[in-house]
């Protein structure tokens, strides 16, 4: 099967599965554990249901993202994965406030594997399927204790990956995500960030800036107007920078070349065209800020 009808075939609801390689794997245990988490992370990780994960983040005192994680309910252990890149900032971040609190923190790469299973509904066989939108549509986390090669359906590549994550404007540590950026910036769903649980580290600031409607940037979907392969950059409208651009690549949905980026808030209309570096994009989404 080609990548197209691949493409095609996974968001028509049919099945598929790639590793997720690049991910860092945890659990957090204990009887304080969901309290302790809920202290530490923007989502309320108490309202997450079992068999169920959500994309979250660890913030400083300052509001801005530590570290990006997937955390997933089992209900006796929280399952969590992060990017392999900052797995020592991971460790150093869900540990830094462990006080009193009867909780244990493990890392397991190596003892498990991590694997995604698009589709709605989950591969059978498996005991820890959890079921999310990694890639923005509808699909399961697999955590394997056996390293798998085979799910008995397609697998799906990186530039199909790639495609289904731009699309559905899916932020990524190191190109959407770094520790300057301000949660409300990139998670777009009320489920990444809780403005209702208890006080998180970071939360005075969240909920200031998310009451008062001071976010000056936000993620954005551009589709390039012309045959060009563009890289991240600065943005232009009229010639005046208005933000950047941080991932490109090619749609299968749109069937041209797309990218993620940030743009000012007053420029963050519909069908506004930018610039960088020479390529030309018009805005196909600029959502509000959550809430």
């Amino acid at each position: 099967m080609n990548e197209q009808k691949l493409y095609e075939s996974l968001v028509q609801g049919h099945p598929g599965w790639c590793s997720l390689l690049s991910q860092s794997l945890w659990t957090v245990r204990g009887k304080d554990r969901i309290r302790y988490l809920n202290g530490q992370l923007a989502a309320d990780i108490s309202s997450l249901p079992i068999g169920s994960s959500v994309h979250t983040a660890a913030l400083n005192r300052k509001g801005r993202i530590d570290c990006d994680l997937w955390i997933a309910n089992q209900g006796e252990t929280i399952f969590v994965d992060g990017p392999k890149e900052i797995e020592e900032q991971i460790a150093n971040r869900l540990s830094r406030f462990l006080v009193a609190d009867q909780v244990s923190i493990e890392k397991i790469d190596g003892q498990f594997f991590l694997y995604h299973y698009f589709g709605p509904h989950p591969p059978k066989g498996f005991t820890l399927c959890f079921q999310n939108k990694r890639f923005g549509i509808e699909g399961w986390d697999i955590w394997s204790d056996t390293s798998l090669v085979d799910f008995g359906c397609p697998e799906v590549p990186p530039t199909v990956q790639e495609s289904l994550r731009l699309e559905n404007m899916i932020p990524q540590w190191g190109k959407e995500i770094t520790e300057q950026t301000i949660p409300l910036e990139v998670f777009l769903t009320k489920q990444s960030i809780s403005f209702t649980k208890g006080c998180y580290v970071g939360q005075e600031i969240i909920s200031r800036i998310h009451h008062l409607g001071q976010i000056n940037q936000l993620l954005t979907l551009f589709i390039a107007l012309e045959n060009s392969n563009p890289q991240p950059g600065q943005l232009y409208y009229e010639s005046r920078a208005v933000g950047r651009l941080t991932s490109c690549g090619y749609s299968f949905g749109y069937n041209k070349t797309i990218a993620l980026g940030f743009i000012h808030r007053e420029h963050r209309k519909e069908q506004n065209r930018v610039e960088s570096n020479g390529c030309f994009f018009k805005i196909l989404k600029a959502p509000p800020p959550i809430g």
